[in-house]
């Protein structure tokens, strides 16, 4: 997976984590900088909990760090139950 297609798939994953929706090209800049610091955190091996390599493979953990997620806070949608 190139870095602009999981950044791609990272920027998708904040639109259900902050419940909105953006267009492709039209995120917020902090959404972006998300993305960006996201990346970099997985490519540093952190999170990754396996990996393989016939037909290569990669798992992650759970959990981003909460300072990535921080960066998210202005954009979330409060859910109100």
């Amino acid at each position: 997976m190139t870095d602009e297609e999981l950044k791609e798939a990272l920027l998708l994953w904040a639109q259900e984590y902050c419940k909105m929706t953006w267009e492709a090209g039209f995120e917020p800049a902090g959404v972006k900088l998300f993305a960006n610091q996201a990346v970099a955190w997985i490519k540093t091996q952190n999170g990754i909990t396996s990996e393989r390599l016939g037909d290569y493979s990669v798992s992650f953990g759970d959990e981003m760090p909460k300072g990535l997620l921080a960066l998210l806070k202005p954009y979330r949608k409060v859910q109100l139950i």
